[in-house]
């Protein structure tokens, strides 16, 4: 078959089995699938339109698009079916050109090495015996490495199509800033959603720390600041924006906006990175503004200025303070940590080159460590039906969120039990992601190696789901189950229902398996080593860690030559790279795909720039 027949063949097959896997997904989908649907069909339609605003819309959705709290789903997310009908659309309207599929040079070197490391590090991670036989803890499953692998994937994947917009118009870096800008605004709302519902707006008497739209953090983790302080210096590609005082208008508001969000983190690591991202984007800007004779370098200047200066005073008359001075006995903490995961590694030359596999640090932890052992859950089935078993190693929670009748009373009957003796709760919390308020529960011990116990509770709904802003706002509502440390407990037909016995629950008997379901866990050195470098050397190996610098350091070489040549964008490129290398040196930020995926996209921006920095546009 002629080539010139062959490709649109592919072409089109391609897209059909990404439409496909669209439409099974949203067939499957745990929550009513319309709303998602239609977004996605009107997005299409949008797309055929104008395919250029991809590049828009992919960081200003991905980031946003989260409704794992409510589907309970942890392979597969909103954001996903977004990416997969972005290319499905794509290839119908403007497929790539053989010339697009890859990047000369340095760069094109550096993706292959990336691309080739992670393909080993999944196939090892897809075929390593560790874990147990049989889980439906995702972290302890085989298939957690194309959960990890689908990050570097799905970047991959646009890669193409980025390619094929800048070399026919040459803006498609900066139509991706102006995204990474809107998506932060977008993030911004729905954290001071959450501070409305549970801290107030300005109230920083406490360091309630925000998870908003990433549910990723159910096991720890500082993911919303580093998304924050990595897309925060996009908010300096504004100033390219015509007439120049709306650029300036919005620059300076996306940054307060992003400077509000990483503030309310509390984390320390989001604040290093977001201060040394605006100073590395800020030096740029300047030098872009010298090349061009900006005048009005003190509009560029101020909202940097803006976001550090409220960083600072933040540290300084918050909760913060205290984080601040635990900082030292913190360090220890990580350092035991760091040892823990690195006595599991295996010994060896290949595990040294190629590690022990994506997504298979929690399973040696589970096997080898005496500390730090993740917690596992397991769907089993008898003949009464299923049931899920629960190995509690760490301070483990799995829930559901519910809906609040008006008035009343929730009343809830399950069926439990444990093979080795255990506390057994359950509790009804006001709850987004990492804390509990305003929580009601019961509890009973089991006994050892006892039969099914029936077990039934009343609470009261009084007080429950607080409002905000008159009522627009509600505080979500979780039912969670939980049992003592060292012990298994195991449970069943589980009903919440009101006071006219209508269901508040959904898929209490697993028959759906985990569907609504997710669990939270407060243990976070259960689950990851907090360093990104240690991560990727237990599993990607030398050769892993390798091509992850490699990348990095080509994407910071190709932002300053960009900023050499004029290029505001390439400050921008720089002070996001060194934002997530830094929030790297103390979380596993790789472990949450959709920062992973933004962030090799900002990587893939500094290729771009390495080999097309040679014009200077006007400014």
């Amino acid at each position: 078959m002629p080539f010139s027949f062959a490709i649109p063949i592919v072409r089109y097959a391609t897209a059909l089995l990404l439409a496909a896997f669209v439409v099974i997904c949203l067939f499957f989908y745990p929550l009513p699938p319309w709303p998602l649907a239609i977004g996605l069909l009107v997005y299409s339609g949008l797309l055929l339109y104008r395919p250029a605003w991809f590049l828009f819309a992919v960081p200003f959705a991905v980031p946003v698009l989260d409704g794992r709290l409510w589907t309970g789903w942890s392979m597969i997310g909103e954001a996903d079916l977004f990416v997969a009908t972005t290319v499905a659309v794509l290839l119908v309207r403007e497929c790539p050109t053989r010339r697009d599929f890859k990047l000369q040079g340095l760069p094109g070197a550096v993706v292959i090495g990336l691309s080739a490391s992670w393909f080993i590090s999944s196939i090892t991670g897809l075929l390593s015996p560790l874990g147990a036989p049989a889980s439906d803890n995702v972290f302890l499953r085989p298939d957690n490495a194309i959960r990890l692998a689908k990050a570097l994937i799905e970047a991959l994947v646009l890669l193409p199509f980025i390619l094929r917009r800048q070399r026919t118009h040459g803006d498609a870096i900066a139509t991706l800033g102006w995204g990474f800008a809107a998506g932060l605004v977008a993030v911004t709302l729905i954290v001071v959603a959450e501070r409305l519902l549970f801290a107030g707006l300005f109230d920083f008497s406490t360091d309630y720390r925000v998870a908003g739209p990433f549910s990723s953090m159910r096991v720890g983790g500082g993911h919303i600041g580093a998304y924050a302080a990595m897309v925060l210096p996009f908010s300096i590609t504004l100033f390219r924006w015509r007439p120049r005082w709306q650029g300036e208008t919005l620059a300076f508001l996306v940054c307060v906006c992003g400077g509000y969000t990483v503030t309310v983190t509390f984390a320390r690591a989001a604040y290093a990175a977001c201060a040394v991202a605006m100073v590395v984007a800020g030096l740029g800007w300047l030098w872009v503004a010298n090349i061009h004779r900006v005048r009005a370098i003190l509009a560029g200047i101020a909202p940097l200025v803006l976001v550090l200066a409220g960083l600072g005073i933040t540290a300084a008359i918050t909760g913060m303070h205290s984080r601040l001075e635990a900082s030292a006995a913190d360090f220890v903490t990580r350092q035991d940590n760091w040892r823990a995961g690195m006595a599991v590694r295996d010994r060896g030359i290949l595990p040294g080159i190629f590690g022990m596999g994506l997504g298979t640090y929690q399973r040696a932890m589970e096997m080898r460590s005496q500390v730090n052992r993740p917690s596992d859950l397991v769907l089993k089935h008898d003949g009464a039906g299923p049931y899920l078993s629960i190995r509690v190693s760490s301070p483990f929670f799995l829930g559901q969120k519910i809906s609040l009748p008006r008035s009343g009373s929730l009343h809830l009957t399950l069926s439990a039990r444990s093979p080795d003796g255990s506390r057994f709760g359950v509790s009804v919390c006001d709850k987004v992601l990492l804390y509990s308020d305003n929580c009601r529960a019961t509890e009973v011990i089991l006994s050892e190696g006892g039969s099914w116990l029936p077990v039934q509770a009343t609470f009261p709904s009084a007080a429950l789901g607080g409002a905000a802003l008159d009522g627009w706002l509600h505080r979500p509502v979780e039912l969670s189950i939980y049992g003592q440390q060292g012990h298994t407990i195991e449970v069943r037909a589980i009903d919440l229902t009101d006071d006219d016995g209508h269901a508040l629950l959904v898929n209490g008997n697993f028959v759906r398996r985990l569907d609504r379901w997710l669990f939270t866990d407060d243990s976070h050195v259960s689950w990851r080593m907090l360093n990104e470098f240690l991560m990727l050397f237990f599993e990607t190996g030398a050769l892993g860690l390798l091509a992850y610098c490699m990348l990095a350091a080509v994407a910071l070489i190709g932002a300053s030559r960009a900023v050499r040549a004029g290029r505001l964008e390439g400050a921008a490129v720089a002070g996001s790279v060194m934002a997530f290398l830094i929030s790297g040196m103390f979380d596993n930020v790789l472990e949450a795909p959709r920062p992973g995926m933004l962030f090799f996209l900002v990587c893939f921006c500094g290729l771009i720039q390495f080999q097309s920095a040679s014009a200077r546009p006007a400014a």
